[in-house]
């Protein structure tokens, strides 16, 4: 997890915030790790009880407006208010913060009622767009699912301001508990209920109630002083909130593609998106390298070492993954009402979308760069660009082409490569010069090595079938893989550092 702290030599950093920064990094991969195979159970679960079916692309498609009308506040929240907040308790004391906190919860409480009612105002009304290759009887489904996020929608607001609190106390570890009891309690209420689809949010909706109701056991409650410094933060975060509407636009068109596709592929790309995100969540260590990075002394070194890192690392687990589609899916969903012929289907946009998951781990610390050096008009420039792409690649490869969910994949890919080449440019912009051919020496010399490990471990493992071969063949590869690890262990001393 040392790939992304910074030199000691080339930034005079001392040693205890180093080892600091490793400890925090340690902490989050660690509860990233749990987090997500704790996530990856419950939609075991889902998967199961509910399969790749229409009813299953009427969910995905609702929950991604909640994202784009709600959820993303997560990240507004996490922005604007715990930054805020830790500055108001270091520079004005706990009777100001305790105040400026309690204004953002009532804030919160008193907001969730006009972001359910502007989520079932967007539903109906883009409808038409997102589901517009439904059936006038699945839109109907569609608009009745709407009413069951409600409550979810209600509770997490809330949330979001209380573990803004604890965030800005660095009470890490009670935010990190109750998204764990989050995704618990949200199992055992959709096992215990789960005969329709309409049981889905609720279930998470009680979940969120669950971990609510701990981040404010532990914040508690407290009156604060009436004379301590007022504080608030509507203007700024409608400002941050209306920055990432941005993105919707983008979420809004591919959704309009999507509904054109056969019935479960919507589904299908939903259970890939589980697997390539929450590898890609790991492989990106929560984006702790916002840390490092912001130091300009040495940024280009550290940067640098942490893509030739990155991609040593993502390109083996990428080629596993194209290789061993077929049997990790049919391990991991194929039960109950996930068939044989679903586990195929998703098999198939697997092995498209790891082409993604490689260039998306890469994007994602370059874009940062643009929030690091305050070149946000950059990130909308990329924005821009994709949602262009999307018209382009989708149009081709779903309506021309015809290759419906897989076309969909391959638009995502295809975006995904304009992407990189219009965020390496923008970064060259920003003063950031990188040498691109160490990196993709790392990246071919990963490719052979996985290549010929691959090679060995499917000789010996299609002789099996099912979690016999993503067994034998995991073990294998992960031994040859060590291997490469000792040989190219100069590598990795320069990249750690």
């Amino acid at each position: 997890m040392t790939l992304s702290a910074p030199e000691t030599s080339a930034d005079n950093e001392p040693q205890p915030l180093r080892r600091r920064f490793v400890w925090h990094a340690a902490s989050a991969v660690g509860f990233s790790i749990l987090q997500q195979v704790l996530g990856l159970l419950r939609q075991i679960m889902i998967a199961a009880f509910f399969g790749v079916s229409r009813d299953y692309d009427g969910y995905v498609v609702a929950y991604s407006l909640a994202v784009m009308a709600v959820f993303n506040l997560s990240g507004v929240f996490d922005t604007v208010a715990v930054s805020r907040l830790a500055h108001i308790r270091e520079r004005d004391g706990d009777d100001a913060f305790w105040r400026a906190s309690n204004r953002l919860l009532l804030q919160s409480l008193v907001a969730s009622l006009p972001f359910a009612a502007l989520f079932i105002g967007a539903l109906w009304l883009t409808t038409p767009i997102i589901a517009a290759g439904f059936t006038d009887a699945e839109r109907t489904l569609l608009m009745t699912l709407g009413w069951y996020f409600v409550p979810w929608v209600l509770v997490i607001l809330p949330y979001y301001a209380m573990a803004a609190h604890l965030k800005a106390h660095w009470q890490f570890s009670w935010v990190f508990a109750a998204e764990l009891l989050i995704i618990a309690v949200s199992m055992i209420a959709l096992w215990l209920r789960h005969d329709t689809i309409l049981w889905l949010p609720v279930a998470y909706a009680i979940g969120y109630a669950a971990g609510a109701l701990l981040l404010l056991a532990r914040r508690t409650l407290k009156f604060s002083d009436p004379a301590a410094p007022r504080v608030d933060f509507t203007a700024s975060m409608t400002k941050q909130y209306l920055a990432y509407q941005t993105v919707n636009a983008n979420g809004f068109a591919e959704r309009y593609f999507q509904s054109f596709i056969a019935a479960g592929g919507i589904s299908a790309l939903g259970y890939v998106g589980l697997i390539v995100n929450n590898l890609s969540s790991l492989l990106t260590f929560r984006e702790i390298y916002v840390v490092p990075l912001s130091a300009e002394a040495g940024r280009e070194q550290r940067l640098e070492r942490m893509l030739r890192g990155l991609v040593l690392i993502c390109i083996p687990c990428a080629l596993f993954i194209y290789v061993y589609a077929e049997p990790l899916v049919s391990v991991l969903f194929q039960r109950g009402k996930f068939t044989p012929q679903a586990a195929a289907l998703t098999a198939d946009v697997l092995r498209i979308m790891v082409l993604l998951m490689v260039i998306s781990t890469v994007v994602v610390p370059l874009e940062r760069i643009f929030q690091i050096v305050d070149r946000l008009l950059f990130t909308h420039i990329r924005y821009g660009v994709t949602l262009v792409g999307t018209f382009v690649f989708q149009w081709l490869f779903v309506f021309y082409l015809k290759w419906d969910v897989q076309g969909v994949a391959w638009g995502w890919v295809c975006n995904g490569v304009l992407s990189l080449a219009v965020v390496i440019v923008l970064v060259r912009r920003c003063g950031v010069s990188l040498r691109w051919h160490g990196i993709l020496a790392n990246a071919l010399l990963a490719g052979a090595g996985a290549g010929i490990a691959l090679a060995i471990s499917w000789l010996v493992a299609s002789k099996y079938s099912g979690w016999v071969e993503l067994a034998a063949g995991g073990c294998i590869y992960a031994a040859l893989l060590g291997l490469c690890l000792l040989v190219t262990r100069h590598r990795w001393r320069w990249i750690i550092g």
